[in-house]
């Protein structure tokens, strides 16, 4: 779950919390904050709170995120308690997940327990773990929920490109074209980072192409490292 930095707010307060949309989009780009899909329909405004439990937060920035269909209607209106869920504009959510080949998604083993309940909160809330594989018919996406499907599909496209990266003599554009053309248009920023763990400057290109990802979740050679003020 790619960490992201809203930076301070634009203004005090919204009018209407959609008069945010452009100033989400602009600082954290298009993409859903949660499963990281790129957002082709019109974007919806996540409200981290719900509004119909906060009402007092409805138009707040610090309240506000960009979501998809799918995670918006799966999160819905359950209460968060911020102090027991790892959130992608608070957290190095990053650290906190382990992207596997087939789409398949895991809290990562190398987190305390603590940071495991974080994760695992936030995994629960907006159900990211759901695939067509799962043994429990609970555990698998409704046939309107193609999260896992579409990060199977980025997930083989980035292998793909990673044999063109890896092969000698290639064209020293590729790397430009793949970062900042590619990935951004096909979402899923954890996905490009995983298949290309073994390529720092390719995790710093794909770190600096994703609008909004926060810089300091990451060390020079694009390596996730705990998030100041952060919990993971």
């Amino acid at each position: 779950m790619r960490p992201v930095a809203k930076g301070p707010p634009p203004q005090a307060e919204y009018s209407h919390y959609r008069d945010a949309l452009s100033d989400l989009e602009s600082r954290i780009g298009r993409f859903c904050s949660y499963c990281e899909q790129p957002i082709q329909h019109a974007p919806e405004i996540e409200h981290v709170q719900p509004k119909s439990l906060e009402p007092a937060l409805e138009r707040s920035w610090d309240n506000l995120l960009l979501g998809c269909m799918s995670c918006n209607r799966t999160k819905s209106n359950k209460p968060v308690e911020l102090a027991q869920v790892a959130m992608p504009d608070m957290d190095n959510t990053f650290r906190g997940l382990v992207f596997l080949q087939g789409g398949h998604i895991e809290v990562s083993p190398d987190l305390t327990d603590e940071q495991d309940e974080l994760m695992g909160q936030i995994v629960r809330l907006v159900r990211l773990d759901r695939h067509p594989d799962s043994r429990r018919e609970d555990d698998r996406p409704t046939d309107r929920d193609k999260r896992a499907d579409l990060r199977c599909d980025v997930w083989d496209l980035a292998i793909r490109y990673l044999g063109y990266i890896e092969k000698p003599g290639r064209d020293p554009l590729l790397s430009s074209l793949i970062a900042e053309d590619l990935a951004p248009s096909k979402g899923f920023f954890s996905v490009w980072m995983t298949v290309f763990r073994n390529h720092p400057d390719m995790l710093e290109r794909f770190i600096r192409a994703f609008p909004g990802t926060d810089t300091t979740s990451f060390n020079a050679e694009g390596q996730a490292v705990c998030r100041p003020g952060g919990r993971l």
